[in-house]
């Protein structure tokens, strides 16, 4: 049976392309008919004994999760020959080959079994699809494609994903799914066991849609690395060796191997037995001490969270009053998430690789944060400590010049008798009554700042300590220093915006009076109105008073409201700078720089040479292949060959291939008219020779004539019908690299990109303006609650409490009492 439309896809381990690779038999998943997933080649071992250890393995509970992502369980798929091997002579690799391949066992698996690989590894380490069997039957035409794969290795947390990798955890956490699961561990195990007794029934190959196909496909590359270690585990006590084959060296290995085995076997059974005695008295001490920290951190954080009533500071909240308040908050947050945080990182799933990798990346990357913090909070606090007077005298000498001198000097500019200030003549009256307001405000300050001199040296050393507790810890300190030292300007900014908005809604009203309208606040609008003279009469002269008294109002309130927008961009200054510190993407970046792989962006195809592998097995040959561009005529290149040299060995030589053939083929002309190659077959008795002979054909011929040539494989010929020898049906062979595409940077930065978004919508907008063109209060941003604690925490009551507590406690008793084994 043959069909030329048909496509072989197959994915195949980079890592198994390489001159140390023997013949053996592949073991991998069958994703579809044609399409197959190889996990890796197992070597020196009996078929149908590889057939029970793998059907024992995958029946295992810790493989039936895996089982149930990969839709099904993997199996052996075929046989991988390679016509060379290290040590050995190439007349030895063929007998042996042929006799591997002339088994019975293999003969009769192939005819029973659902797809079976005949892949040969050319000399030049590439994979080449020799046959394919479905069901019985031979499909010696198919066309292709070898989709290579660099493996991921999940002990570093690498992993194959068709969309980038989200680290933003509040997405993730939204639903409050995985944060459930992580506080119960129990009814995570309960889920788990419910999803295995019901089954998830996958569609069928027709009809599962192509991205359904390749999310299953990436389960499985993603899982091959384990399978790959438990089958080779498991393959190393079935291998059969005889008494002589093996060395002195081996048999002390082996032993000393068993004995170590023996040696924590006992230490492991001793522990458990000593364990369950000594765990009351050290495991309960740590938890009632765990337990009484945590309710004093959810105590303090209702305490921070607790809001004012409406008409006491606007409602709001303790911990948003000072910088210093919402660090803690933010602190404390983190250390309560840090537990579950752990666990689900640390946590094996299957089914949600991204999860747990964001999950792993979002707790590693904060508990770098914090020890950096720490880190040049110690060195900052240093600093302030040893230079404390110095620092006090400087920041004495900055708030007089700056907050009260600078000040005093606008007010006397602007009282001033015999100049005019800007040009503007100002209220002779109004002017020096506010001059003299403001002035006396200021000189009550200044008495009470310098009051305070003597403990300034003391709120620097304390500033200085706080720096233990990190950078961010004294940097808001400062914040709220520079708060305080300002409050004056804050104040005089309120005072002159409430007037100069109350002035600027009457010169409004006023206005409409005078054109005879007035404001209908029912219906929102303008409406004519007919007043009376004396209405008419008194509103024009208030029109006109004020309207005069506006310019000096206009210029105090200009003073104070630049004042407080200089004040206001200081602050969103110290804001960015704990953004850097609070949530920098340290880790993301180490990662992005030292593994790509651990932070996918994406898939990414790029075609594969035939001699890739060949040329990177060689290091110079793999710089000049990587300095110089792919010819498109590649199969004119040289192909190696391997031949024997004095010692047995098989060492690669290089041969002419523009257009040198074997002697065995003829130019056979097809039906367009063009000439193709062509090879005369006959047939032979014994497999070894037709194995060498096939041997000589793949070392001189080109990949693109072999895809005309062999239509009698050297696989079995004999056993089906001749009618297919005579059908010269051409097929062809890709090769491509599947990689991952580097997650781009607006993925990793993803914090500042909230932080810009957050800042330009609340500063850059018309409605800032508005506010300081109509007087109205501009407030400063709120500490932005960045996504990387969940969203659940954002609500605190003081019911809350007691069940947030419980769960604590029965995590607690589920992970240090019954500590979940952890798989190696």
């Amino acid at each position: 049976m043959s069909s030329s439309a048909a496509i072989s896809k197959v994915f195949w381990p980079s890592h198994l392309c390489s001159q140390h690779i023997r013949t053996g038999f592949i073991i991998g998943w069958n994703v579809r008919s044609f399409t197959a997933c190889i996990a890796t080649i197992v070597s020196d071992i009996d078929l149908d004994a590889l057939v029970r250890a793998l059907a024992s393995l995958t029946s295992e509970p810790q493989f039936a999760a895996m089982n149930r992502i990969c839709g099904v369980s993997p199996v052996v798929l075929g046989v991988a020959i390679v016509p060379f091997a290290d040590g050995m002579t190439v007349q030895a690799v063929a007998e042996s080959n042929a006799k591997l391949l002339t088994s019975r066992s293999l003969l009769e698996h192939k005819e029973t079994a659902n797809l079976w690989l005949t892949i040969e590894i050319k000399p030049t380490y590439i994979p080449f699809l020799e046959s394919l069997h479905c069901c019985g039957f031979l499909y010696s035409h198919v066309s292709s494609e070898i989709i290579f794969y660099k493996q991921p290795d999940p002990r570093s947390f690498q992993f194959l994903s068709l969309d980038p990798l989200i680290l933003d955890i509040s997405k993730i956490n939204a639903s409050g799914a995985l944060f459930d699961a992580a506080m119960s561990p129990k009814a995570a195990q309960r889920r788990t066991r419910s999803s295995m007794s019901h089954p998830r029934h996958y569609l069928p190959s027709s009809g599962r849609t192509v991205t359904d196909d390749m999310n299953v496909t990436l389960q499985q590359i993603n899982s091959s690395y384990t399978i790959e270690q438990a089958v080779h585990a498991r393959a190393k006590n079935l291998l059969r060796r005889r008494a002589r084959s093996r060395s002195m060296s081996e048999a002390v290995r082996e032993s000393a191997v068993d004995l170590s085995i023996k040696v924590r076997s006992k230490l492991a059974i001793t522990v458990s037995m000593v364990w369950p005695m000594i765990q009351p008295f050290t495991i309960r001490p740590l938890m009632v001490i765990l337990f009484v920290l945590r309710t004093l951190v959810e105590f303090s954080l209702w305490a921070l969270n607790w809001k004012f009533p409406a008409w006491a500071f606007n409602g709001i909240a303790i911990k948003d009053m000072t910088t210093t308040g919402q660090q803690i908050d933010l602190r404390l947050q983190q250390a309560c998430f840090w537990p579950w945080q752990y666990f689900m990182a640390k946590k094996r799933a299957w089914t949600n690789t991204s999860i747990t990798r964001a999950q792993y990346i979002s707790f590693y990357n904060s508990m770098w944060l914090v020890a950096n913090d720490i880190i040049i909070g110690v060195a900052f606090g240093s600093f302030l400590i040893s230079n404390n007077q110095y620092m006090a005298d400087v920041l004495q000498r900055y708030v007089k010049d700056y907050t009260i001198d600078s000040i005093s000097a606008v007010l006397e500019w602007l009282t001033s008798k015999n100049e005019y200030p800007a040009g503007l003549k100002l209220n002779p009256e109004l002017n020096p009554f506010l001059g003299q307001l403001f002035k006396w405000l200021i000189e009550l300050w200044a008495d009470f700042i310098i009051s305070l001199a003597p403990i300034v040296p003391i709120a620097i050393n304390l500033i200085g300590l706080s720096g233990a507790f990190g950078a961010t810890m004294a940097l808001s300190l400062i914040s709220d220093l520079l708060a305080f030292t300002t409050l004056h300007i804050y104040w005089f900014y309120m005072v002159a915006a409430r007037i100069f908005h109350w002035q600027l809604t009457i010169l409004y009203s006023l206005f409409n009076l005078f054109r005879g309208k007035k404001r209908n606040t029912l219906r929102h609008r303008i409406d004519s109105c007919d007043y009376d003279l004396d209405q008419l009469l008194l509103g024009t002269i208030l029109f006109t008073l004020l309207t005069f008294l506006f310019p000096t109002i206009v210029v105090y309130y200009l003073t104070f409201a630049l004042s407080r927008v200089a004040v206001i961009c200081m602050q969103a200054t110290m804001e960015t700078i704990l953004a850097c510190l609070n949530h920098f993407p340290l880790f993301a970046i180490m990662l992005r720089i030292k593994d790509p792989d651990r932070l996918p962006g994406g898939l990414r195809l790029e075609v594969c040479p035939e001699r890739f592998f060949f040329d990177r097995a060689t290091p110079l040959r793999w710089v000049v292949s990587s300095l110089r561009s792919v010819s498109a005529e590649y199969p004119s290149q040289q192909a190696p060959v391997y031949t024997s040299d004095v010692g047995g060995r098989s060492v690669p030589q290089f041969a002419d291939t523009n257009g040198g053939v074997s002697s065995g083929l003829l130019r056979h002309r097809s039906v367009d008219g063009s000439q193709v190659p062509y090879r005369q077959t006959s047939h032979i008795s014994e497999t070894s020779n037709v194995y060498e002979n096939h041997l000589q054909y793949s070392q001189h011929t080109p990949l693109h004539l072999q895809s005309h040539l062999g239509q009698q494989s050297f696989l079995g010929s004999s056993e089906y019908p001749t009618n297919m020898e005579h059908e010269r049906i051409p097929r062809s062979t890709s090769y491509l690299f599947l990689t991952n595409s580097p997650l781009p940077p607006p993925a990793i930065f993803f914090q500042y990109s909230v932080l810009w978004r957050r800042l330009s919508s609340h500063y850059f907008t018309l409605r800032v303006l508005k506010c300081l063109l109509s007087g109205e209060t501009i407030s400063s941003i709120p500490r932005l609650q960045y996504p990387m604690l969940p969203d659940t925490r954002s609500r605190l009551t003081i019911r809350s409490i007691k069940p947030t507590l419980l769960k604590f406690w029965a995590f607690c008793e589920e992970t240090l009492l019954e500590p979940t084994p952890v798989s190696k």
